[in-house]
């Protein structure tokens, strides 16, 4: 393993982990929103902690991402592993729509908040529209499942691969599932904290694996 691999491997697991934190972090501060009912979720933004919270969420997000090419150099350091290249092209898909998403709770939904409390009863309908008609059913459908899917065949991957604990993969694929598919406020914080724990794991086993290369005399 070279010192660019080792770097890759280090950080974008890291990075995994501290991004289930920040998503903790984030949706305590943001409180319980309802992605049925985007209307309740701009009026939300009122709130002391709503807009610091989905900031978090925002850079969680941007982090979740590049820990999943962490993950994805981990799997293939040594060998080409299709499954692991489909998963990413996948995760990519997602959580890119997905920080759209983000970017429009954390910036746009307090201004229509505003505009609903001088009395600007349209703003309302106009969310509720974007979110309720067919561009917006079909970005917010096509996100999750790319985001699914993408973590369904890491969670393959993982458990083919056999370096890591199995165990880490199945908490992967639920706290992802539980993320992406909020039911109730628990039930979402609860999915950011088993990304947490697996994905620690994960940069525990990733950083011992690639100071072992190291120690090994790998090239740099």
């Amino acid at each position: 393993m070279n010192s660019q691999t080792r770097r890759e491997i280090r950080s974008g697991l890291s990075a995994l982990a501290l991004s289930g934190l920040l998503f903790a972090l984030g949706i305590v501060l943001r409180g319980p929103v309802s992605l049925a009912d985007p209307g309740s979720c701009c009026r939300a933004a009122v709130s002391a902690g709503y807009v610091p919270g989905w900031t978090i969420i925002l850079v969680a997000t941007l982090l979740h991402l590049y820990g999943f090419f962490g993950l994805y150099r981990y799997l293939t350091y040594q060998a080409e592993h299709l499954v692991a290249l489909l998963a990413m092209v996948l995760e990519i898909v997602g959580i890119a729509l997905l920080t759209a998403l983000t970017v429009f709770f954390a910036v746009s939904a307090p201004v229509i908040a505003e505009l609903y409390q001088q009395g600007n009863k349209e703003a309302m309908a106009v969310v509720e529209a974007n979110f309720t008609g067919t561009l917006g059913l079909t970005l917010l459908g096509v996100s999750t499942a790319g985001g699914l899917v993408g973590t369904i065949l890491f969670t393959v991957a993982i458990w083919r691969d056999g370096r890591l604990p199995k165990w880490t993969a199945v908490l992967l694929g639920l706290s992802i599932l539980l993320l992406a598919l909020p039911l109730t406020f628990p039930t979402e914080l609860l999915g950011a904290v088993l990304l947490l724990v697996s994905a620690g794991v994960m940069a525990w086993k990733g950083w011992q694996e690639s100071a072992a290369n190291n120690e090994g005399g790998s090239a740099d």
